[in-house]
């Protein structure tokens, strides 16, 4: 599947400082090289994510303590996110005050969907399920609407759409969000995304602050990747 035009001219636009970035990046950090759908790529390690947060326990999860074949999890400076993406705050409020809203994204190479998919049936399964319970809708601060999951005390779990009445995307599953109070009473939240678009499953989560630009992630994350893309190596001649 080819990008879609807004992409492209999103990689044009974005391309040449990228490009630069990423050599000197490149130069002073060293690379890994990764493959996804059939595209080569040489990563700087400073956007590796097992790299820059390395726990015992993340050997233990695909794709994090060792990169399997055809994925790869990024972690995008927020500075740089800010820089890049109109409209993403670089900051965000939790618990313990402001800290900065790294991107964190887990990128697969998915050309047929054949790993979306099923993941795909079974959110919106869950989710159908807790309708039919009679779950309850509740305004989300952030806009939008919640349709609750489970409710504690101090925390709650639900899932946030533009709209009860609002059309299911094909090529994203509905976004799961986790919320807990402070000690003054403030909702901090965290909602995930996963999506597949142009030949990538991406798997990431957004801060309150960074939700209204969910849907251009993935985009300006295939314009980070083209930046590293680096060309096939050459068919020898048979002899």
């Amino acid at each position: 599947m080819r990008p879609s035009r807004r992409v492209a001219r999103l990689v044009a636009l974005l391309g040449l400082p990228l490009v630069l970035a990423a050599f000197a990046a490149e130069g002073r950090f060293g690379i890994t090289r990764y493959r996804l759908a059939g595209t080569a790529y040489a990563v700087p390690h400073t956007y590796e994510f097992s790299r820059n947060f390395r726990l015992p326990w993340l050997d233990a999860l695909p794709g994090l303590g060792r990169e399997p074949a055809d994925s790869l999890w990024l972690m995008l400076p927020a500075a740089e996110v800010a820089a890049g993406l109109p409209g993403y705050s670089p900051l965000s409020h939790g618990h313990a005050g402001p800290f900065a809203t790294d991107l964190v994204v887990h990128v697969v190479g998915d050309p047929d969907g054949r790993r979306f998919a099923p993941l795909h049936a079974r959110q919106w399964g869950i989710f159908d399920a807790r309708l039919a319970e009679g779950a309850p809708w509740r305004p989300d601060p952030s806009g939008g609407e919640r349709l609750v999951h489970s409710e504690g005390v101090d925390h709650r779990r639900f899932y946030r759409l533009p709209s009860r009445h609002a059309a299911r995307p094909a090529d994203q599953a509905p976004p799961g969000c986790l919320a807990s109070d402070t000690s003054d009473k403030r909702e901090v939240s965290t909602c995930t995304y996963l999506v597949h678009r142009d030949g990538l499953t991406y798997d990431f989560s957004l801060r309150p602050e960074n939700l209204a630009v969910a849907d251009r992630v993935p985009a300006y994350v295939l314009a980070r990747l083209a930046a590293w893309k680096r060309p096939a190596p050459a068919r020898e001649e048979a002899p």
